[in-house]
């Protein structure tokens, strides 16, 4: 599961009852803002739909206005649609300029070897999260600064977990069907890697202790 505390900004008037991940629940568009709409983080919040304080203060919710929310963050698999936001709490009466954006990603593994130089200090790595009980991988890649490159080199192995705390970002070039996104990391930890044993490969042909995960498809 990923956890994501963030203020959204409501981008929808009404609320639309939905069935997603096998449970009824009130639907609406919502953001994290930005300073331009071409970079801000487009979602689909979801709140189960039970009466009680939570629903009502959803419901209640004013397009425009910010809410801090905690929850699930849900990769979906059609990178066109907006992120999946299955809502814990929400509390709507906080100042309208508040900013919060904090996510820690604990469903993700390595989908490269490669570590590429970005601008303003930092590099990149390309992961992959998979949908719940699901082989339906979503790509993106984890952003980090250079002081943390040795680690990476360190750590990185394609088709290894890995658990990233730090803020999700998007961007839209004019035209682009799919946002380039990224988590950029504050910290990331692995688990520690088995020693490759002698033992025979299982039925799939993979060795003991390595993963294998499907080719990384270029963005």
């Amino acid at each position: 599961m990923n956890f994501i505390a963030t203020t959204v900004e409501l981008r929808g008037s009404s609320t639309d009852t939905v069935n997603a991940y096998g449970l009824d629940y009130r639907s609406v568009d919502a953001a994290i803002p930005a300073g331009s709409s071409d970079g801000e983080v487009k979602l689909r919040l979801l709140c189960y739909d039970r009466p009680g304080p939570k629903l009502e203060a959803f419901t209640n919710w004013k397009e425009g206005k910010r809410a801090l929310i905690t929850g699930n963050l849900v990769f979906t698999e059609d990178t066109k649609q907006p992120l999946d936001l299955i809502v814990t709490t929400i509390e709507s009466n906080i100042p309208q300029d508040m900013y919060c954006n904090q996510v820690v990603l604990g469903n993700a593994f390595f989908g490269s070897d490669e570590i590429k130089e970005r601008k303003n200090s930092q590099v990149a790595v390309k992961i992959g999260t998979t949908l719940d009980n699901s082989d339906v991988t979503t790509w993106l890649y984890m952003e980090t600064h250079e002081s943390r490159k040795t680690k990476l080199s360190e750590r990185i192995r394609k088709g290894r977990q890995i658990c990233v705390q730090g803020y999700i970002r998007e961007y839209r070039k004019e035209g682009d069907t799919s946002p380039y996104r990224a988590i950029v990391a504050n910290d990331f930890t692995t688990r520690k890697d088995r020693e490759r044993t002698g033992g025979r490969a299982g039925a799939t042909g993979q060795a003991k202790g390595y993963a294998e995960v499907d080719p990384v498809p270029d963005y």
